[in-house]
């Protein structure tokens, strides 16, 4: 049987390898079994000439057997510490979007014009190996140079993190169809960005509460790392009504 191998970046970072396709392990993963709660799971797909020596692959095969009575591995893990730090941008392949029910939608990354970049506050849900949710007046290219500079006093390796909708009211107010919890406490954390000469970034939760995560995304996905980014462009609303529209009905609430 043919061995992939996923990270996983969504509740907990994992390197593992597993017999099942992207979509039956999506779904496997989301759906839950007697180890795992039902939830909305987010994964890559990973190369499988990983350069780096900190995994131990040498054995994958005899570690990732079929199950006695044939049966394929629905999952084996290979790391559970520090694993994205250790997998290069370009080993990292499509990216999984799972809702809770098991529906996957797959995107690949594509080059990301920093020339096309918007002025203004940024939504910023950090994935792994941070989590906190944060606003920002810096770029995705600016932030994701930025968060991992070793020389700042606070850096990780590579990042990984969603840019989130920020839409307004005609009175200033963040729009009502957003569901984010503490709604008037991230207004005031935009607020105070406004200074030029003040903070380029202020934590809303270290710990949020993510409600219907992908409903929420705007630009999509960004990996970052002081070699660059990788940009996981989200769909736009129309090709998630008419292409992908089972699995957008699907996350609206999940």
């Amino acid at each position: 049987m043919d061995t992939h191998l996923y990270l996983s970046c969504f509740r907990s970072e994992a390197l593992i390898a597993s017999h099942l396709d992207p979509e039956s392990f999506g779904r496997y993963m989301a759906v839950g079994t007697h180890k795992l709660t039902r939830g909305a799971y987010l994964f890559f797909e990973v190369t499988k000439n990983l350069k780096t020596s900190f995994f131990k692959l040498s054995d994958l095969a005899e570690r990732c057997k079929p199950h006695s009575d044939g049966r394929p591995r629905s999952s084996k893990y290979v790391s559970v510490y520090r694993v994205l730090e250790h997998v290069e941008l370009n080993e990292l392949g499509t990216l999984y979007l799972v809702s809770a029910d098991g529906r996957t939608l797959g995107i690949d990354a594509k080059p990301y014009d920093t020339s096309k970049e918007e002025h203004g506050v940024n939504l910023y849900q950090q994935l792994c190996p941070l989590v906190p949710l944060i606003v920002s007046s810096q770029s995705p290219a600016q932030f994701g140079k930025f968060i991992t500079n070793s020389q700042n006093a606070i850096s990780v390796p590579r990042m990984l993190f969603a840019d989130q909708l920020l839409d307004r009211e005609e009175d200033g107010s963040l729009s009502g169809h957003l569901p984010y919890a503490e709604r008037a406490h991230i207004e005031q954390c935009i607020r105070e960005l406004a200074d030029p000469e003040g903070k380029q970034t202020k934590t809303v939760s270290r710990n949020p509460n993510i409600m219907a995560f992908f409903r929420t995304i705007r630009r999509g996905f960004f990996v970052a790392d002081p070699s660059g980014i990788k940009h996981y462009p989200f769909p736009s609303r129309e090709s998630l009504e008419i292409e992908h529209a089972k699995w957008w009905r699907s996350v609206q609430f999940g």
